[in-house]
């Protein structure tokens, strides 16, 4: 039988390594680490090569018309050279208030100057005539004498007798006005006048009618009016029994055949004796309605001063427009 299990004995002598084991199966990934902390900016790389050409794109839709420019200070006036905003084809349109008011240039159009209505100089039977329509019309000065008169020797001066001047009237009276003598009571009669330039060709229309007529086709009104012909006045000495008559025509095409108020006399006379008047002997030529009643006065000047819509009744009506810059193909205006 078994004896008594004996006592443990000592640990052994460490044993040589052993054999390397076969490689395990790969170990389940890990988890993603914290972020670590930005780095420090790198230095700038060098300079690509250019990339090829792209394909050209599509063409864009038509965008909108734009509003009319104003004409600027480069335009050359030439009208061959287009600047921004200026086709450079540029006119001057006079415009005269026939009151102490200044007149407005129209939309789109600079004031060149301001002055007073300037329509003719008379001296020993030769008379000239400036046309309302023109810059030359619009004086920058009021001089009651505008003018003097030289002869061979060099001498320049004034002939009292028969020197004129004619300025448009401001809001004539219906009653024959007394004799003005000082510089502010003859301003206050004269009218005033714009001279302005603008990108737009003027031209003026008569109805012969009392009708207000339509503008040319690609053409807007300016402003409508009474179609003004001839100034007369006296030729020579007012004193003489037989002093004859003066006058001279304005174009029919001009803006100055176009005014906006029916006045007669429609100007004042200024003498170089020193003082201006209202002439009632004076009178105008305006073109006449075919459409008009006859009722003349058989040249009787005595009713010069009738009722105002009686004078209305007899006188064509006229229109001053300019061209529309894109005309929309409209035949009225």
């Amino acid at each position: 039988m078994p004896g008594t299990p004996g006592i443990h004995g000592m640990p052994g002598i460490q044993g040589s390594p052993g054999d390397q084991g076969i490689t395990g199966n790969r170990g389940r990934s890990g988890r993603n680490g914290f972020r670590g902390i930005r780095g420090e900016s790198g230095d700038s790389g060098g300079k690509g090569e250019a990339g090829i050409f792209g394909d050209p794109g599509k063409f864009g839709k038509d965008g909108h018309d734009g509003e009319a420019g104003q004409c600027t200070e480069t335009c050359s006036g030439t009208g061959r050279k287009a600047t921004a905003g200026c086709a450079c084809d540029t006119h001057v349109l006079t415009l005269h208030s026939q009151t102490t008011d200044i007149p407005q240039c129209p939309q789109h159009w600079k004031s060149l100057w301001v002055g007073y209505s300037f329509m003719m100089i008379f001296e020993n039977g030769v008379n000239m005539l400036q046309d309302p329509g023109s810059a030359g019309s619009c004086m920058e000065t009021f001089l009651p004498t505008p003018f003097v008169t030289c002869d061979r020797s060099g001498d320049c001066g004034h002939n009292f007798r028969t020197e004129k001047s004619v300025w448009m009237g401001a809001e004539v009276s219906e009653e024959p006005m007394t004799r003005l003598t000082t510089l502010g009571q003859v301003e206050a009669h004269v009218s005033r006048c714009n001279v302005c330039m603008g990108p737009s060709l003027v031209q003026t229309v008569h109805s012969y009618s009392v009708e207000i007529p339509n503008c040319p086709i690609g053409f807007e009104p300016i402003w409508n009016g009474y179609s003004y012909l001839v100034p007369i006045l006296d030729k020579l000495n007012p004193e003489d029994d037989n002093p004859g008559r003066a006058g001279q025509g304005i174009p029919t095409n001009s803006p100055g055949s176009c005014l906006p108020e029916l006045q007669t006399p429609a100007y004042i006379e200024c003498l170089s004796r020193g003082y201006c008047t209202y002439n009632k002997a004076f009178s105008d030529y305006w073109l006449r309605a075919d459409d008009a009643n006859h009722t003349d006065s058989n040249g009787d000047n005595s009713n010069i001063y009738d009722d105002t819509k009686k004078r209305i009744a007899n006188v064509s009506r006229c229109a001053v427009c300019k061209k529309i810059s894109k005309w929309s193909g409209s035949r009225r205006k």
